[in-house]
């Protein structure tokens, strides 16, 4: 309880310095938005306010909510090989997404601090993510084919068929999924995802500055 208190007031002290340096967008913002915010995502009072500055630039049609069209605009999106994947994991569940979820969603790749562990931002969470770049068909599991067009995104026509297929079949063996049987279909699950992963820095290779 007492680190509660000392979160709230930390919070409130910092909300209301940014306050006082004249943000017109932050008054858009209600400080108990922020805070529930803050509270889950694990952002400062400050990020948040820059991050919606960036949400309010992205919403051309000033609706509250964005589309897949307005992160398609985004310089850095279009020259990643991985754009439209990217952005497929952030419409995840919707085919739009409000403030509130974008900064749930970009908190994923806050740096992981250990005072602010958060439901969404944490390891698991990092790789959950990962895991639905290459989820294409969104089944829950990764197939043959999600594979394939993951990899064929990242590498074009620099690999010939059949050398994806080795690299593709590799994968998912290492994944632990059983590819003996070539008449039946093979997938990896989320906890064989996982367990690739165990001795990869993710939670620094999926973090980045705010």
């Amino acid at each position: 309880k007492a680190e509660s208190w000392s979160f709230k007031l930390s919070y409130y002290n910092e909300y209301k310095s940014y306050l006082s340096m004249g943000s017109k967008t932050s008054s858009l913002l209600r400080p108990d938005e922020i805070q529930d915010l803050s509270e889950k995502t694990g952002f400062t009072a400050r990020e948040i306010v820059r991050l919606y500055n960036r949400f309010a630039c992205l919403d051309k049609t000033r609706s509250g909510y964005l589309r897949r069209e307005d992160l398609q605009n985004i310089p850095e999106f279009s020259v990643n090989p991985l754009c439209n994947r990217v952005i497929e994991a952030f419409f995840w569940e919707s085919d739009e997404v409000n403030f509130s979820q974008f900064a749930i969603l970009l908190s994923t790749f806050r740096p992981i601090r250990t005072r602010t562990v958060t439901e969404y931002n944490n390891r698991e969470g990092k790789i959950r993510f990962l895991f639905r770049l290459y989820d294409v068909d969104k089944d829950g599991r990764l197939s043959k084919d999600d594979f394939h067009e993951v990899l064929t995104g990242l590498v074009g026509d620099t690999v010939n068929a059949v050398e994806m297929e080795k690299v593709i079949l590799r994968a998912i063996d290492e994944a632990g999924a059983d590819i003996s049987n070539e008449d039946e279909d093979t997938y990896v699950t989320f906890d064989q995802f996982k367990k690739t992963l165990d001795h990869v820095d993710v939670e620094t290779r999926l973090s980045m500055p705010f």
